[in-house]
């Protein structure tokens, strides 16, 4: 299945040269018939939640691609229950990306937007983006929206692709501060993105869509909440696609009737699984899902498991559907990737005590300046805390920009001193 797929990445790096709709057809083909094998012959091994979730995740995905030019491009931060209540596509940059990683095709976008002028040491999920509509694999969006948080490259990649394809960018400026007043201020952004979208589409806003996809956002994340009580006393066999794919859910497709339905089926499974055993990790940052030796080790392994993703529990607040607004702004204001680095941390160092973790996988993803400067930080907190910590170096988009053999004497060793101090 490997050499098809990798041959397939190749024919695809191949004909976006000088066919790039083909070349993007070929990608959706692709994904459509990986999307037959999701349906009708899943892994086994998958719990019924995870299997309707990579089922809803690539459906998104395929969806967005095929309807490019009438989607917005959107940052990973931004509140979708909007765009959902104008039955507006979300084209989610980063997991654009994290897919053209899955079709072995990253390496033919990434030299297009190197090529392009774009730094060797950029984040590869925004190069491999850049590079699809520098090549013009990707079609123009409607527009562009996104907000300031959490990175760098967030804030240029949006400007830059807004005028390369001369179209609309809606920014929203998150403050620093957590605080009320800074909710208040995103509330009115908020606000104004609306207006923006009805001058862009000639639709007016339905108040009561947006609030019935806020209440589902609301018992989604208390759906949420107790599935990471409830790992605390269970053996959560997983594979980290699926912690990827979760972050969909809990970011570009929350308020959505599909992330309602997972996050309660979560729960479900959670409710029947086996009692907890073997090494708990807690996974920092994106996951290079496609790298062997983590399959190897990490993949429905009872005796070494991820227990959670810390950016699938970043945005957990309090939502009030008569407040859609505000609630949405207190979701972005109060991420724990927003303002300082501690926040974070902290966060890391709450989850990890409710839910039993062993250890902690810091991971500095190439070209995150900001992950990567609060790794030091990170690991004396959490080792302070009770938590060893382990900082991988390697890339979550590009499979080129990483060492499989340094990466497996590093998490064999660090597997090996967590059992050693469990006995």
């Amino acid at each position: 299945m490997a050499d098809i797929i990798t041959k397939f990445g190749q024919y695809v790096n191949k004909e976006m040269l000088n066919h790039p709709d083909r070349a993007r057809k070929e990608l959706i083909f692709g994904f459509s018939a990986f999307n037959l094998k999701l349906k009708y012959s899943p892994d086994k091994e998958l719990s019924p939640a995870r299997k309707y979730l990579a089922q809803v995740c690539m459906k998104a995905h395929i969806d967005s691609l095929k309807n490019v030019e009438n989607a917005a491009l959107i940052s990973i931060f931004l509140p979708c229950e909007i765009l959902q209540s104008f039955g507006i596509t979300p084209f989610f940059a980063e997991g654009f990306s994290g897919y053209i990683t899955g079709a072995y095709a990253e390496k033919g976008f990434i030299e297009a937007a190197e090529a392009a002028g774009i730094a060797e040491t950029y984040c590869s999920y925004h190069k491999t983006i850049m590079g699809a509509a520098f090549s013009g694999v990707l079609p123009k969006p409607k527009f562009i929206i996104n907000t300031s948080i959490a990175c760098d490259a967030n804030n240029l990649t949006f400007r830059a692709l807004s005028e390369y394809f001369d179209v609309p960018q809606f920014y929203i400026d998150i403050p620093p501060e957590q605080s009320e007043e800074s909710v208040e201020y995103v509330a009115d952004q908020l606000r104004d993105m609306v207006k923006f979208i009805e001058e862009q589409t000639g639709k007016t806003l339905d108040e009561s869509r947006l609030k019935a996809a806020v209440s589902r956002t609301a018992q989604s994340l208390k759906n949420m909440d107790e599935s990471f009580r409830l790992k605390k006393n269970v053996c959560s066999l997983n594979d980290i696609t699926s912690e990827m794919y979760e972050v969909f859910m809990t970011h570009p497709l929350l308020g959505t009737e599909e992330m309602l339905k997972y996050s309660g089926m979560l729960v479900d499974d959670l409710k029947k699984a086996p009692p907890k055993k073997g090494i708990r990790l807690l996974w920092m940052h994106t996951i290079p899902y496609f790298q062997e030796p983590l399959r190897e080790r990490l993949n429905f392994n009872e005796k070494c498991q991820i227990i959670a993703c810390d950016m699938n529990f970043e945005n957990i607040v309090e939502t009030d559907p008569e407040k859609p607004y505000e609630s949405m702004a207190r979701r972005i204001v109060m991420s724990r990737f927003n303002g300082s680095s501690d926040n974070r941390i902290n966060k890391a160092i709450e989850m990890s005590k409710l839910m039993d973790i062993d250890g902690v996988i810091y991971f500095c993803h190439w070209g995150c300046k900001q992950t990567m400067g609060a790794a030091v930080n990170a690991k004396k907190a959490l080792e302070k805390a009770g938590f060893p910590t382990l900082i991988l170096n390697g890339d979550g988009a590009d499979r080129s920009n990483t060492s499989d053999g340094q990466v497996l004497t590093r998490l064999d060793a660090f597997i090996e001193m967590l059992e050693d101090m469990k006995k």
